[in-house]
């Protein structure tokens, strides 16, 4: 998964690092300390003749409506400091580090200075500290893709190379970014991560935010307005939400989410609100074919699973959520709920390029449904995306379902669904309002594609 826009990539993890050093008291340029944990930033940047904007770190230190703003000098976080301990005492992974560090491709912007390898396991440490500055931070809209995967626009630079892939495939460096994640997990599942939802900017009830989402749901935004969208209490602060994550997850009105054709067992509808990819037709078992950039195959796909078989010669449909996107998956089909798989991640072997390597390792959720015929046994698949793949199932196991029943969703992110059709169908897509179903941006619910019992 390559930047599709690297320069702006760079400005924004070149921001982040200055503003993470700074926190930490070192000079956002040089990286001198200047400061100890617990100071005043304010006292202390003026007895060393540091210039740096304080407004720059408003959203980090969340100060509370007419609390006095003191910006006091910070430790690295505990985890990070283990991480930072971790890496400098295993002389593998140290040289796994400082190579992947050498390897990693210039910034484009002169003014952008590359990150040393001794830099940030000394005194650049506050790469791995910026991560957590993310918690209290909403992002600032620098890239969609710094918007929905923001680790990853911090590393992506370092882990799609040859000695990225070894340092980051290191089962210590995993586990210890698994203790990020579950911290950063905690937060924006907290009230504390509110503090991204007001109106001011860069907040994701700010105009520029609720237009954007308000778009993607398929309104105008000089027109329509959020809550004529979402299911929220525009009374509050935070228009009722009391997490970031219950903002992610945010509930259409079912209005916007209504099935096509709810009766009519031919009728594939939409499972996600999401902009079609591809069909792949007479899938085989191992052969490949790309999802998220990767190769993959149907085998890795369905987790070697014992049902495989019953796909091999069938379609593969896969659709790609947008950041701004609907997060909840609905039943495509009416029929029964047979076999539940979560947690999963491509068992792929180490793929022929680094770039890519990221997305092989995303979380999935299976979920097997024996629907009415002409469809008969799919698998509907959810696939994470890098440090935010988390798909929580909300479905039971033989739940019989019905068209628009809720299956589950992506927490904090995701990006990517499939529908995967058995052998001996044929899968024909529909058009949508006069253009081809593949390319184009369609809502949750609409009619999609028919399917045939072959001759």
């Amino acid at each position: 998964m390559a930047p599709k826009d690297p320069a702006v990539i760079d400005a924004f993890v070149g921001d982040l690092l200055e503003r993470s050093r700074f926190i930490h008291g070192r000079h956002p340029k040089t990286r001198a300390h200047f400061a100890a944990a617990g100071e005043n930033l304010e006292t202390t940047m003026n007895k060393a003749n540091v210039k740096f904007d304080l407004c720059r770190l408003r959203a980090h230190y969340r100060f509370a409506p007419g609390q006095a703003q003191v910006y006091i000098v910070r430790a690295l976080h505990p985890i990070v400091q283990e991480f930072k301990d971790y890496i400098e005492k295993e002389g593998v992974v140290y040289a796994a580090f400082n190579q992947m560090f050498e390897q990693a491709l210039l910034p484009q912007s002169a003014d952008q200075a590359k990150i040393e390898g001794c830099g940030l396991l000394g005194n650049d440490q506050h790469a791995f500290d910026g991560g957590t500055q993310l918690w209290w931070w909403g992002g600032g809209g620098a890239s969609d893709m710094a918007a929905a995967v923001p680790y990853y626009a911090i590393i992506s630079r370092f882990c799609n190379t040859p000695g990225g892939y070894s340092a980051f495939t290191f089962p210590g460096v995993n586990e210890r970014f698994c203790k990020v994640f579950i911290a950063w997990n905690k937060n924006l599942a907290s009230v504390d991560s509110t503090n991204v939802i007001h109106d001011g900017e860069g907040g994701w009830l700010s105009t520029v935010a609720l237009n954007a989402i308000v778009q993607h749901a398929g309104g105008n935004p000089g027109q329509d307005t959020f809550d004529n969208f979402y299911i929220c209490d525009t009374s509050d602060p935070h228009y009722g939400f009391k997490s970031y994550d219950e903002f992610f997850i945010k509930e259409l009105k079912p209005v916007y989410r209504a099935v096509v054709f709810p009766d009519d067992p031919k009728i594939v509808n939409l499972g996600c609100t999401s902009t079609i990819c591809q069909l792949y037709e007479n899938l085989k078992k191992t052969d490949r074919f790309w999802l998220k950039n990767t190769p993959s195959s149907l085998n890795h796909m369905l987790a070697e699973d014992g049902l495989v078989d019953t796909f091999v010669g069938g379609t593969l449909f896969q659709a790609m959520l947008a950041s701004f996107d609907y997060r909840r998956w609905r039943s495509p089909v009416n029929g029964m709920k047979t076999r539940l798989i979560s947690g999963l991640t491509h068992p792929n072997s180490p793929p022929t390029y680094y770039a890519d390597f990221v997305t092989a390792i995303s979380s999935r959720a299976l979920i097997f449904i024996q629907a009415d015929e002409p469809v008969g046994l799919m698998c509907f698949v959810d696939v994470g995306l890098c440090e935010v793949s988390t798909c929580g199932l909300t479905v039971k196991e033989d739940q019989v379902l019905k068209k628009g029943n809720e299956l589950g969703m992506f927490h904090f992110g995701g990006s990517t669904h499939c529908l995967v059709f058995r052998g001996g169908v044929t899968v024909t897509p529909i058009d949508q309002d006069g253009n081809d179903l593949v390319g184009s941006k369609v809502r949750v619910g609409k009619d999609i594609l028919i399917v045939s019992k072959q001759a």
